[in-house]
């Protein structure tokens, strides 16, 4: 399910440039299973659960690298966000944040990759993600979402209020507040005045999804 979610992603990023591909060259949903693979053999086993390798290094032939030029950058992104998904479905844990490597190796052939896992220790930094791409730092100060144009996260629609609801780092994670909203702000379908969050919650704000990312 994580791949196919990336493969679709991936595939309307470059559906133009890739839209004929060279026989044996690399296609990124390949790079994107064979982390995924990487990750999965190498977590180690811990008292809060499994840890998945936080740090992931590609390397890519030349022939290949010189296909990604000028998409790399969204490559990573969707590649990163590959791992965080993986790390969600598995129930892993990171031990610092999510970072996804690409290098050159001239010695490697068409449609090659190498990929190597590494645990870095980090203070991680949450986000808040929203389902229409955009993307929010959770710091320590709350973030207000609401449809004024004076808030961190507008949602400019009839049914979410000036100042719907807060967002803010705590000590143990994320937590949610609803700002006596008109419509509501629901967690997981549910209506909620304040809550933690996880990564595995959906928060549904007017037409709009947001979800928690912890690395």
């Amino acid at each position: 399910m994580v791949l196919k979610s990336v493969e679709n992603r991936l595939e309307r990023i470059f559906e133009k440039t890739f839209s004929r591909p060279f026989k044996n060259a690399l296609q990124p949903i390949e790079i994107g299973s064979r982390i995924v693979r990487e990750v999965d053999l190498t977590r180690r086993l811990s008292s809060q659960g499994p840890i998945s390798a936080n740090v992931i290094r590609v390397w890519l032939g030349p022939a290949d690298a010189e296909r990604f030029e000028g998409f790399q950058k969204a490559l990573v992104t969707e590649l990163e966000e590959t791992v965080r998904q993986n790390a969600l479905n598995e129930g892993y844990v990171f031990v610092g944040p999510v970072k996804v490597e690409i290098f050159v190796d001239d010695d490697l052939k068409l449609g090659a990759v190498e990929v190597k896992t590494e645990f870095v220790g980090g203070e991680s930094q949450p986000r808040l993600v929203a389902s229409d791409g955009r993307s929010f730092v959770v710091a320590d100060t709350p973030i207000i979402i609401g449809r004024s144009p004076e808030v961190e996260v507008v949602v400019n629609d009839t049914n979410v209020s000036r100042r719907h609801a807060e967002v803010w780092r705590t000590s143990e994670g994320v937590a949610i507040r609803d700002l006596q909203s008109t419509n509501g702000t629901y967690v997981n379908g549910h209506r909620v005045s304040a809550v933690s969050l996880s990564p595995r919650d959906d928060v549904t704000i007017g037409p709009l999804h947001f979800r928690i990312e912890l690395a």
